[in-house]
Parts: C-alpha cells; structure tokens; sequence
C-alpha cells in the first residue's frame, strides 16, 4: 500500500493499465495531481477530490494521432469531437505538406482543402500558429510540422511547376529554419500533390538538411503509392539518408488491385533500412478507402488508366463524395450515379463535378486490399494515424472511428496484433518519434494524458453511410489531467497545449 498525506485531485483504482510500452497490464491504483501522474502503486491510500472505481477498464496514454489534418479545426472548432471521443490526446497537423501554419499562402491552400467557408483567426509563421493554439486552449494537444508546399508556394508565388530559384530557395530555406527554430516536430511533403509534385528530389534534400540539423524528422506522402510505390519508397529513404533525418511514411499501402501485395517488399526495404541503423518507420489507417480530394484523383490518372497511376486505380463505383462545398444534397453519393447522369465516362464526370459544382470535392475512394492493411499493421514498423479530416456531412469513417476500430476489429475480433502492441503503436512509439516529451506512457512523473476503455466491448460505430458517430466502450478521456470525456460525454473541459518539438 502506497500512503500520500497530501489530498490528490483524482485517483483512478483498480484499472488495467496497459503503460504504452508494450509491457503486459498489471491492475494499479493511479494518482493525479493537477496536469501529472504523481502516483502509481497496487493500492493508494490517500485522500483525493475525486476516486474512480475502474475495474475492468484498461488504462492507457492518450493516443497520439501522428497523421492529422485538423491544422484549422483545432482553431475553429476546439471541442474537436471527432477526435476526443476515440481517444485521441494529441495531434500531429501540417501533413502531405499541407499546413495552416508558416505562410499566408499556405493558410490559403489549406483552408481550401481543409475548412473551404471557415473564418480564421491571424497568426504569422510557426510560432504564431502555436500561439494561437495555446491562446485557442482546444480540448487536445498539438503539435506541428511544417509543410513543404506552404514553403514551396509562398516562396515561389502559387503553384509552379519548375525548380525554384536560388532566391525562391532561399526563402523556402529560411521558412523551414523558422518552423524548426519556434518548435516544429519535422517537415512532411506531399509529393504526389501540387505543388510538391513539382519538387525534385535535390530539393526536397535541402529542406530536410535544416531539419535534421534541428533534430526533427522527415515525413512523407510519398510520389506514388500505386505501380511505383517501391521507386518511391527509394527515394523517401534516399531523402532521409542525404539529409540526416529520420524517416516517417505516411498511411503506408499500395492502391489499385494490380499493385496488391507490393507492401510485402516495401516493408522489407524499410527492413532492409532499419538494420543498416536509420530510423524510419511508417503509419497506417485501418481501412480499404483512402479519402483525397477530387481533383488530386483526376490528376492522377486514377480513373483513365488500366493500372491507375500515382494514386492507384479506382473505379467511379468505388469513389465517395463525402464533401462537397455549398451542395450538402451531392455528398454520400458514388461518383458512378453521376457517370449514369451526366453519361459521361469517369474522369470527364469528375472534371464537371468539379468545374459545376466545387473545385473542393472531398472523397473516400476504395481500392486497397484487407489483406495488406492486416500486414502493414503487424508490422513493427508501423504506427496508428488517422489521416482523417471532419468535413462535409459524409466524412471518410476514419475521422471518428480509427482507434476504437484497430482496439475492437483489429486486436479483439481478428487478433492481427496484440493489445499491448497497438497501445504502444498509438502512444509511447509516436512520442518516442515525433519528440512529444512525457507524454506516451502511464508514468509516475508523465503528463496526465489518458484513455480509460473497456477491452471486451470498445469498438468503432462510423461509417460510410453515418460517420459522424462516435465509439461505444470508450467512456473516460483525461487531458493534461483534466476529463475531456467523462462516462462518454463531452465535458466541455479544453485542457491541450501547443507542444513543441522535445519540451513540456
């Protein structure tokens, strides 16, 4: 028995804790104290403001979502509901190379993409943007990186398909070194995406350069994730050797049927890196839509190539509007309901969709294999993302189900990977990546950041048809050391922080 004379805020008894890495659970009494675990011992004896009696239930970290796109909705939206409620303590924005922060020409390409009709509050470069966070106070923790195409467009003066000048270099130079210097985590392209997909690999050297000298890391989206997915896994790796960073793939996978399987060689090549010493890793969603926009899948070639191009090949029937600016009454449908209406074949559907309606068009699009998404996940390279963004009335599933999913569907129905492991894929090995200091553990010492979830019941309830509904089993979530969820309601508590690379 553990006796403390000095009255604790919260003591949470009996529970499961599950300490994220990847240690078996062991039953324990855990301490709070305002934003810290002050405690942890078989049987605390104290007085607390308040006890919770948490038998059965797992204690964990708070997930770490590594792959978010809520740069804006932390700033419009704070409550961040979507988030929250699966048990998510800590977001990681400016992914693919899209990022609110660093540029007014970036905040414009986001904002299209990202929150189209929303109103945003003025910042200016990184550091503003953490600020802004801080003054903002979401529900949620957040961390930044900076995005390839803010530099690359502000520098360069919108969407330029052509190297940079010296000078345009080096304002896209000195853009990073600001990121880097007010506390960004790392730098991430979207090189399969305008502008990035403009950048030559020497360019994209450079950048990451001043990030690995800043200790961050690399991360990406990479050129193609269909056909040529291993000559893009090359040069990822290639971009992280070059410049000294270390390397994150974003949502690994291969798209299109005709490239199913691929990722058993990619991940024998991140394998193959891991052995000569570098550090890379990857992240994955657990679902077989990806969800893109529109335009980027016309650009592509996804819908007028036999084999699809970077983004793989989907069919109109396998394609979703899930946002459609200004025309609510479109979303939910396939894009093969407007072949058959406007009998046009797929791309040029598309292009009048986009042309008529929005140039915004958000979609989930199917084309990867349950098969590759099981191996991804088990392997040990792999962390848990969302990738997910809440936007339109058909948001891909993603955005509310990911982590109650991979805990129910994943580890307690198919058993594709321990619970010890996915818990230590969601929290310690993203913090431990992404240089999220005292966070990612259950630890005497640590950041109050904490999901409490029932093992035999947590499970997902988004989907395509309804997404925006939230899990069952997942009844408390605890920020900096304050309830975000309590008995599975939105407490209305905004308790996150803006967290900079390696600090409290």
């Amino acid at each position: 028995m553990l006796r403390i004379r000095k009255l604790l805020d919260l003591i949470i008894k009996g529970a499961i804790v599950i300490d994220g890495s990847g240690s078996e659970g062991t039953v324990l009494d855990v301490g709070i104290e305002g934003d810290q675990i002050v405690a942890m011992a078989p049987n605390i004896d104290a007085e607390s403001a308040e006890i919770i009696d948490a038998t059965g239930l797992v204690l964990s970290p708070g997930f770490i979502d590594v792959h978010s796109h809520d740069d804006f909705h932390v700033l419009i939206e704070p409550e961040v509901r979507h988030n929250i409620f699966q048990g998510i303590t800590t977001v990681i924005v400016g992914n693919c190379g899209f990022g609110a922060a660093g540029s007014d020409a970036g905040k414009i390409q986001m904002k299209a993409i990202n929150e189209p009709s929303a109103d945003l509050p003025d910042w200016a470069g990184y550091a503003g943007y953490l600020e802004e966070v801080d003054k903002t106070s979401p529900v949620l923790n957040v961390a930044v990186l900076i995005g390839h195409h803010t530099a690359r467009r502000q520098a360069m003066g919108g969407i330029e398909n052509r190297p940079p000048t010296d000078v345009e270099l080096a304002a896209m130079l000195a853009s990073v070194t600001e990121g880097m210097e007010a506390g960004a985590v790392g730098m991430s392209t979207g090189l399969v995406y305008e502008p990035g997909r403009y950048a030559s690999t020497e360019e994209v050297v450079a950048l990451s350069k001043i990030v690995g000298q800043h200790g961050g890391l690399y991360v990406s989206h990479m050129r193609d994730e269909g056909s040529g997915l291993l000559d893009s896994v090359r040069e990822t790796l290639h971009i992280g050797e070059a410049s000294g960073t270390a390397v994150e793939i974003s949502h690994h996978k291969s798209v299109g049927k005709a490239n199913w399987g691929l990722v058993t060689r990619s991940l024998e090549m991140i394998e193959e890196a891991v052995a000569q010493g570098r550090d890379v890793t990857a992240d994955q969603y657990p679902y077989t839509a990806r969800s893109t926009m529109l335009f980027a899948l016309v650009q592509n070639g996804t819908f007028n190539d036999s084999e699809g191009g970077a983004m793989g090949k989907s069919e109109p029937s396998e394609v979703l509007l899930c946002s459609v600016p200004g025309y609510s009454n479109l979303e939910g449908r396939t894009l093969q309901s407007f072949v058959e209406e406007f009998d046009l074949p797929g791309e040029e559907a598309a292009n009048k969709l986009l042309m008529d309606y929005s140039g915004d068009i958000l979609v989930a699009a199917f084309g990867m294999d349950e098969g590759d998404v099981r191996m991804v996940m088990a392997h040990s390279s792999t962390m848990i993302g969302t990738d997910g963004l809440d936007r339109g009335s058909k948001p891909h599933p993603r955005a509310w189900g990911t982590y109650p999913r991979v805990l129910g569907k994943y580890v307690r129905e198919e058993g594709v990977i321990s619970l010890e492991n996915a818990i230590y894929k969601m929290t310690h090995m993203p913090a431990a990546k992404f240089g999220i200091a005292n966070r990612g553990l259950v630890k005497q010492g640590y950041f109050a950041d904490l999901v409490l979830f029932d093992p035999d019941t947590v499970i997902d309830r988004a989907t395509y048809e309804n997404s925006r509904v939230g899990p069952t089993g997942m009844p408390h979530v605890i920020v900096n050391g304050a309830f975000a969820v309590r008995d599975g309601k939105h407490s209305g508590s905004r308790s996150g922080r803006a967290l900079r690379r390696d600090q409290n």
